[in-house]
């Protein structure tokens, strides 16, 4: 198995109190595992209710004009919820790379303080096969700059068929 199926296969944990991960790793044998009582849902699947996992559902497609945004603090206010409660949570979508990969790192960002660029690092530090899609990475950018007033990514275009966050030129030298 690649270290990418593996990946793609796992919950990966990005705090003690927060895992990220793919539908394929909601099962009630991990959740006990990871000790996970909450999830934040975003794969627009008619999934079957877990006994003893509270949810938050994000209905979003995952294309460039999802509006994911409008979930950025009802998301952050559920896992700081659980998390008060010493309660584990895991955000996942259909694989653990677009949507709940945004809603992770927006998580940081309003939790800890972190720039759109340190979080970003961070979570693709413990699950390196995320890639928000880019309108996702606009509404981060957007959302940073209301937050701070100014950007830590940029989309940067040229000759390419779409942007690329600049955050992925960094990621490259590191």
């Amino acid at each position: 198995m690649s270290s990418h199926t593996k990946t793609l296969l796992s919950i990966s944990e990005v705090r003690p109190h927060l895992f990220l991960a793919g539908y394929g790793c909601i099962t009630p044998s991990l959740l006990k595992q990871y000790n996970i009582t909450h999830a934040v849902e975003c794969t627009n699947m008619k999934t079957a209710p877990i006994p003893g996992l509270e949810r938050l559902e994000v209905p979003v497609e995952d294309n460039t004009l999802g509006k994911i945004s409008q979930y950025f603090e009802p998301v952050v206010k559920f896992v700081e919820d659980a998390k008060h409660k010493g309660q584990n949570t895991v955000i996942f979508c259909a694989a653990g790379v677009s949507r709940s990969a945004t809603l992770t790192i927006v998580y940081l960002m309003v939790s800890e303080n972190m720039s759109l660029e340190e979080a970003y690092l961070h979570v693709n530090k413990v699950r390196p096969i995320i890639s928000p899609n880019i309108g996702f990475w606009r509404q981060m950018i957007d959302f940073e700059k209301q937050r701070s007033g100014s950007a830590t990514v940029e989309l940067i275009s040229g000759r390419m068929a779409r942007p690329v966050p600049s955050v992925y030129l960094r990621k490259a030298v590191c």
